[in-house]
């Protein structure tokens, strides 16, 4: 592949360039708040678990805010609110799995075997990634689901 090749798939798809830009810059900034949280329940919370579950929810909400208001606007703009409902449902319950990893791996980690909380945090953070991907990938944007065709509208040969 040459260079003129990647500059013509770029120019090709500049706008899903830009996106992937924006949920990168999306990602981040909710990690930060992420981490930025747990740090900060570690001074009042006993348990880096708890503090690592409440650091995550934030990072979670921050991440689906700016995610539909900034990287997929038109989208959520063109469904508006009420169609937006069973989305915003699919992306909390593919984040919730990804918050019982984060509560497990930082309560084992730290909580049980004494390892630093922002090692068993950063831990916690790349098994929770693949964990999420993987319950959006299986279960929310399942590819091997067919849509469903009447008799009726299935031409015949």
């Amino acid at each position: 592949m040459t260079l003129e090749t990647v500059k013509q798939l770029v120019a090709e798809h500049a706008d899903e360039v830009w996106q992937f830009a924006g949920y990168i810059a999306v990602s981040g900034a909710a990690l930060c708040v992420d981490f930025s949280i747990y740090w900060v329940l570690l001074n009042i919370m006993p348990y880096a678990f708890a503090a690592a579950a409440g650091g995550y929810v934030c990072g979670v909400v921050t991440h689906y805010l700016m995610s539909s208001r900034i990287v997929f606007r038109h989208r959520f703009d063109k469904r508006g609110l009420v169609e937006e409902a069973p989305a915003v449902a699919k992306f909390f319950a593919a984040g919730f799995s990804g918050l019982v990893v984060t509560a497990v791996v930082v309560g084992v980690l730290a909580d049980v075997m004494g390892f630093h909380p922002l090692f068993a945090k950063i831990c916690a953070a790349g098994c929770s990634f693949i964990v999420v991907f993987l319950s959006l990938r299986l279960f929310v944007f399942n590819q091997t689901q067919k849509p469903s065709t009447s008799k009726s509208t299935t031409a015949v040969a």
